[in-house]
């Protein structure tokens, strides 16, 4: 949400980043801030989480590894760069603040059912299996499950989940940066 709301709001309504970019500030700088901003806000997230996980953890509600819930911190931040990077093109692309719920509905909420958090996806389907492992979200979920439930990093989840962050953060940034350069600056980008 932070690079598609925020980052369309500091980008049309309040104009900030023109005024960064009137100082030696260029507009790859002010892309990858936001996309660090929102991985750092995304990382404090999960850090307020686990406090009140760990929390939770002093009464017989749940049982989990404290020092495996804070070895996922990092892990959720890496993850966060990529999340970053795609709702950061999606804001280029959109051309309203009105579009900015078609990639939370069509993209966003179908990975997150799909994750196997919510509930658990049934085994057997090759379309719905294909499905759950190109999708990130599942593989960072799984990943933390792993590391607070048992103490067990999942080698599988963490590389396909690694791999996947990093295709997105390829694919989407250089036609972000582009994109943002006709939009922001009105430039060709010759």
């Amino acid at each position: 949400f932070q690079t598609l709301y925020g980052a369309f709001i500091r980008m049309h309504y309040q104009r900030t980043w023109e005024g960064q970019l009137t100082t030696q500030v260029e507009l790859p700088h002010v892309i990858w801030g936001e996309i660090i901003w929102a991985t750092v806000l995304a990382a404090v997230y999960a850090s307020i989480v686990a406090v009140v996980i760990i929390l939770f953890n002093f009464t017989p509600l749940i049982d989990i590894t404290v020092w495996g819930l804070i070895a996922s911190l990092p892990f959720c931040f890496l993850f966060g760069v990529g999340f970053a990077a795609a709702g950061l093109a999606f804001t280029a692309w959109m051309p309203s603040i009105d579009h900015m719920n078609l990639p939370v509905f069509l993209i966003g909420m179908p990975m997150a059912f799909t994750s196997n958090t919510y509930f658990p996806i049934p085994q057997g389907n090759p379309w719905l299996d294909l499905l759950v492992q190109l999708n990130p979200v599942f593989h960072m979920s799984e990943l933390t499950r792993g590391l607070m439930l048992n103490g067990e990093l999942g080698w599988s989840h963490l590389i396909i989940g690694l791999s996947e962050v990093l295709i997105i953060v390829l694919l989407a940034t250089p036609p972000t940066c582009r994109k943002l350069r006709r939009r922001v600056l009105g430039d060709s980008g010759s």
